[in-house]
């Protein structure tokens, strides 16, 4: 459990997640959260597990949502959990990966904001993560899909012809990584949680979302989906990545004329009832 820890100071800072760059864009990423809890109309959940809480974005509106439920955000890095820890409100903070995190008690309501598309096996998480619902209770998860983004497809361009001579970049390994994605189609999420639920609502949306900054796709996308390639890469590798990454993202989202970039963004939601 974690109870307003000072900040960890262990590791190189390569290896943590930077709290205050992913709330950058907190605005932004609050949107799909609200945009969940508004289909939430019937629910009063009294003990909530927030799934990849982060630094906590998701867990505030929950808190303000349902102030008297027990609340319990989950994880797995100490600096997010951290920054999360200063909130104003009344919560429970424990550190674990959510691949392997089991309830202690049943939950009333799962709620998992941009953290699944980080896990593969679908197939077998999302049941596992139904099992551990109360009859009734809720599995309410949105995340980002990245299947057919421009800047993933210019990750993944980068990485296979970014090197000296259009040589790839890093491990085969690395490169079959993050060219596989765990996210699933819309009917294939319908027929593995439909048999599972006594109620099943599954939807996609695009924000356009408009940011602010001299690089703001490249400022979204590091804290999150490039983070895997970033900490994978030697110093040589990351810097012959960043500059051909930059150079491709700032050609294929250009600035407005009033100095904003539109950064379309498809999101797919879920909400599972036990």
């Amino acid at each position: 459990m974690i109870n307003k820890p000072k900040p960890s100071t262990a590791g190189p800072a390569t290896t943590r997640w930077d709290p205050q760059a992913y709330l950058q864009f907190a605005r932004l990423r609050e949107r799909p959260v609200l945009e969940l809890l508004d289909r939430m109309t019937s629910q009063q959940p009294r003990r909530i597990y927030d799934l990849g809480c982060g630094t906590g974005i998701a867990t505030q509106l929950l808190a303000k949502r349902w102030p008297e439920a027990e609340l319990i955000g989950i994880d797995s890095s100490s600096q997010m959990l951290s920054e999360a820890s200063y909130l104003p409100i009344k919560a429970l903070w424990y550190r674990c990966d959510v691949q392997h995190w089991q309830a202690e008690q049943p939950a009333d309501l799962l709620f998992a904001a941009a953290v699944l598309h980080f896990i593969n096996g679908h197939e077998t998480l999302l049941p596992r993560l139904l099992a551990q619902l109360r009859p009734g209770g809720c599995l309410a998860a949105h995340m980002p899909d990245w299947r057919d983004a421009p800047w993933y497809a210019l990750m993944l361009e980068t990485l296979e012809h970014g090197g000296l001579d259009n040589a790839p970049l890093g491990t085969p390994q690395l490169r079959q990584c993050m060219a596989e994605r765990p996210v699933l189609s819309l009917e294939r999420y319908y027929r593995l949680l439909a048999p599972l639920t006594t109620g099943l609502d599954i939807w996609e949306t695009e924000h356009l979302q408009v940011v602010e900054g001299q690089s703001p796709i490249f400022d979204w996308v590091k804290v999150s989906a490039l983070r895997p390639v970033l900490l994978a890469l030697n110093e040589q590798e990351r810097r012959r990545f960043l500059e051909q990454y930059l150079a491709r993202v700032h050609q294929r989202y250009p600035p407005e004329r009033d100095g904003h970039t539109l950064f379309p963004f498809k999101r797919i939601f879920i909400l599972a009832t036990a």
